[in-house]
């Protein structure tokens, strides 16, 4: 890592007519200082998304959503198994991210929590601190971007990958505005669906109506929703595939009134558009169906017409859910 004296020159300080026996400690301060104070300071675009490692055979994974020096987001080991999902809360500073894991129970309180700082060397991240729990104890990980990249979405032919410490080069020079370009006929006209018919009364929510697996559409693209509480708030990871962390955006702020639930997918590393952004979502639950009544994007201009809408099927058991 490069540092600087910040144009500080020795012939200003001669300037000053100081003793020569001075100038050895006032150097060395100097020096220290430099040390401390990198020239360039860690931004979110370098740690935002999502980041593995493979420890012992299991992909670990840690999906950062940041905004302003705020950093939130989950972690899972691995994540086709909800139970592991744990809500990930910390600050972005100017030298490393420190943030804490929340390892929760199904009532939501927490079992135990991973105290953690992150810092990037070169084309990796490394992640240390203090687990609790189980697995109790010092550790230190290098995690990096999936070199696959993102899957193609929605008709995109090419999906394309934040330029990033260690992320995939394909497409990166054409990035531009750092953001997938919709395809002919907007994603709207990728995703359009035969009108759907609502099959009962909206029902009244809570957290724990909330919690478990959600499910959307079929075969090996299907998409797969783990929503689970942190004491008083919901949290969750939408994945599809689920090994590879450019396929996985976070859910947060999550609002419940009523019969109807808001939250956003906050997509970090990927996505239509330019980076980041949130889908902000509204979403109403009928007979074991969650309808995303409106998905809307703040990254594009308004679309003309009614709101588009899928729906998730659940909620299915947090635990293992086989092979992604």
């Amino acid at each position: 890592m490069k540092t600087s004296v910040r144009a500080l020159k020795l012939s200003h300080l001669l300037k000053f007519h100081l003793p020569r026996s001075h100038l050895p400690k006032l150097l060395y301060g100097l020096l220290l200082a430099a040390a401390v104070h990198p020239a360039w300071a860690l931004t979110a675009n370098d740690v935002r998304g999502g980041w593995e490692a493979s420890i012992d055979g299991t992909l670990h994974v840690y999906e950062f959503t940041i905004r302003g020096d705020t950093v939130r987001g989950v972690y899972c080991a691995p994540c086709d198994n909800g139970e592991t999902l744990a809500y990930v809360h910390g600050t972005l500073g100017a030298d490393a991210m420190r943030f804490v894991v929340d390892h929760v129970r199904d009532d939501g309180s927490v079992a135990y929590q991973d105290h953690v700082a992150a810092r990037i060397e070169a084309d990796h991240m490394v992640v240390s601190g203090q687990m609790g729990g189980p697995r109790g104890g010092a550790f230190s990980w290098d995690m990096r971007k999936d070199q696959r990249g993102p899957v193609p979405f929605g008709g995109v032919a090419v999906a394309e990958a934040l330029p990033q410490p260690g992320a995939p080069t394909v497409n990166v020079a054409a990035y531009g505005t750092h953001g997938q370009q919709a395809p002919p006929g907007g994603l709207a006209a990728a995703l359009r669906a035969p009108p759907w018919v609502q099959p009962g009364p909206w029902e009244q929510l809570t957290p724990a109506r909330l919690q478990g697996l959600w499910l959307n559409g079929s075969g090996p693209g299907k998409q797969y929703f783990f929503i689970r509480r942190d004491a008083d708030h919901l949290f969750g990871l939408v994945c599809g595939p689920c090994d590879n962390p450019y396929t996985m955006v976070s859910l947060v702020d999550f609002v419940i009134r009523g019969d109807t639930v808001t939250f956003n997918l906050a997509h970090e590393d990927n996505g239509l558009g330019s980076l980041p952004f949130y889908n902000h979502i509204t979403a109403r639950l009928t007979r074991n169906e969650l309808r995303l009544v409106s998905i809307v994007p703040d990254n594009q201009p308004p679309r003309p017409g009614p709101p588009r809408g899928i729906s998730l099927l659940g909620p299915l058991a947090l635990g293992p859910q086989g092979s992604f």
